[in-house]
């Protein structure tokens, strides 16, 4: 992993995100120590913390995991020849079918939320249990806000708008199809 500064000076988005790297990058290493070579992060970010227990159709996870359905389909097809996954019939609709975890994925999700609740429990080693509570605080309150769409804004901050008349597009028409 690269090495990555962090300063008092660094944005909030940029510091989420190498607190992202950390605890992706840890969670690999974590899942390999237990075995599970053949795991990617992407599995349990795309695929197991977003199954219902009682299944889940192929089409919600890639909802869910903003995929395209044939990504999504990659991914279970990999962790299904891999014993983490199976896909049954689904029980609400028969004609339609449900992921569910095999014991191999219950295993891997377990360990996988084992690594997370002992990360956490660092965290509050590292900054305290208030401290740790404030972030999870503020962090939520941030998630349930969204994110606004960014507007122009000088260095120190201020907004501006631009004023300038926008370049004419260059798009470049077909010529139509002759009938062959």
């Amino acid at each position: 992993m690269t090495e990555q500064h962090t300063t008092a000076e660094s944005f909030l988005p940029q510091l989420i995100g190498q607190a992202f790297n950390l605890i992706i990058d840890g969670l690999y290493h974590h899942l390999i120590e237990n075995g599970y070579e053949d795991l990617r992060p992407t599995h349990y970010l795309n695929v197991f913390r977003l199954m219902d227990c009682d299944g889940t159709r192929p089409t919600t996870l890639a909802r869910r995991a903003g995929m395209t359905p044939q990504a999504m389909s990659e991914l279970v097809g990999y962790l299904e020849q891999h014993d983490y996954v199976r896909r049954v019939p689904d029980p609400t609709d028969g004609r339609g079918r449900v992921v569910i975890f095999a014991d191999r994925g219950t295993r891997a999700a377990e360990i996988s939320a084992t690594y997370f609740a002992e990360l956490e429990a660092h965290w509050a080693v590292v900054v305290g249990a208030g401290g740790l509570q404030d972030v999870k605080s503020a962090l939520a309150q941030i998630l349930a806000h969204g994110t606004p769409t960014p507007r122009a804004a000088t260095p120190s901050g201020v907004s501006i708008q631009s004023t300038a008349t926008p370049a004419p597009s260059r798009r470049t028409r077909r010529a139509p199809q002759r009938p062959a």
